[in-house]
């Protein structure tokens, strides 16, 4: 097999995925791996992402940036795919692509070589016609490996496309999670507060639906003491603060920008509520698990009803169901055992099926091809 790898993830944007991609890639530096990252540019010297991520002193990071100030992300993956053409002929190596996998498919039919790619969001998402399930399906069928989070993920790729994938599952730190949990932190809004104190983590956008969130927490505080936390960035955050000020709900609800750190505030939370439309097998599900936290999620597609064992391991709720979701948190009672067996479950789901490392369990599964 080829020590030799090109990975191909144009736009780096701080998200879950890029976490889980910078522990691969640098475990394989580490192990003495090549490896060529091609990237629109290199984000990690910004200051919203350099407490984050880091290349390895080893990894080749080869940029395609032409234009400056460019932030659509098919622009950034044209531009990569022509880099990756030119940079690629007098390079071996396994091409990998966990982004823009149309274009890196293509890019490996020219050049020969083998591909690898990784689907991070659920077919659910984005195949709404039979036009774009041929398109795809013909497509991804060229690949030589397909990597998927999960089993639902895995079941979805079958239902849709009839191909078989390989589950690679995200690292996860556990007690790295446990310790920056512990940092001293400031944050009066949750820590003076004697009643629910509910978070959401992740992207202020359309798909993670933090409105139905909101929809439902307006409607709880007529009943139930409560606070809640949003902490992410995205160009939902207008609509969300208009909302807020409209329900006259701003002395109860608090939005702040992501974190490198979003351990802290978790740990000062009763419950981590999710209510996306669709998922790839949600990491901030598994981190919360680690710090023993209830969680409620909309039982959208793929991930959280796996993670959650189908409830045993936290509640779950129909997809945009404010009601729902409402009354929920309104019964709440985080001392019954049924509350208190749901955590522990979820606890011992992440202890067994995820690792730190997952830079093995890659290779193992390349070696296949």
């Amino acid at each position: 097999m080829s020590k030799s790898f090109n990975f191909f993830y144009p736009s780096i944007e701080g998200g879950g995925l890029e976490k889980n991609l910078f522990s691969l890639v640098n475990s394989l530096a580490k192990n003495k791996y090549k490896i060529n990252f091609f990237t629109y540019e290199d984000n990690t010297y910004r200051k919203e992402f350099r407490d984050k991520f880091y290349f390895h002193r080893n990894i080749n990071v080869v940029t395609a940036k032409l234009i400056p100030g460019i932030t659509h992300r098919f622009i950034k993956y044209f531009f990569c795919f022509i880099r990756l053409l030119i940079s690629s002929f007098n390079q071996k190596g396994i091409i990998i692509s966990f982004q823009g996998n149309i274009l890196s498919i293509i890019a490996a039919k020219i050049l020969g070589r083998k591909i690898i790619i990784r689907c991070n969001q659920a077919p659910s998402k984005y195949i709404n016609n039979s036009f774009k399930m041929i398109f795809y399906k013909f497509f991804y069928s060229l690949s030589d490996l397909i990597l998927v989070t999960s089993k639902d993920f895995k079941k979805e790729m079958k239902k849709y496309f009839g191909l078989d994938c390989e589950i690679h599952k995200q690292s996860l730190d556990i007690n790295n999670i446990k310790i920056k949990s512990k940092m001293k932190i400031n944050f009066n809004f949750f820590k003076k507060f004697k009643g629910l104190k509910i978070i959401n983590v992740g992207r202020l956008s359309f798909e993670k639906d933090q409105i139905t969130l909101l929809k439902a927490f307006t409607k709880l505080l007529r009943y139930k003491k409560a606070r809640l936390l949003i902490l992410g960035r995205g160009n939902e955050k207008k609509k969300l603060v208009n909302f807020i000020q409209k329900e006259n709900i701003n002395n109860f609800v608090k939005i702040i920008p992501y974190t490198s750190n979003p351990f802290k505030y978790i740990f000062l939370s009763d419950v981590k509520v999710l209510t996306s439309k669709y998922e790839g097998n949600p990491n901030i599900l598994l981190e919360t698990a680690c710090l023993k936290k209830l969680i409620i999620s909309s039982d959208c597609k793929v991930g959280p009803k796996e993670i959650l064992q189908n409830g045993k391991g936290g509640i779950l709720f129909k997809v945009e169901k404010f009601n729902e979701l409402y009354l929920m948190l309104r019964r709440l009672n985080l001392k019954s055992k049924e509350i208190k067996k749901k955590i522990e479950n979820s606890y011992w789901y992440v202890k067994k099926n995820y690792q730190k490392d997952n830079s093995q369990n890659f290779i193992n599964l390349i070696e296949k091809i």
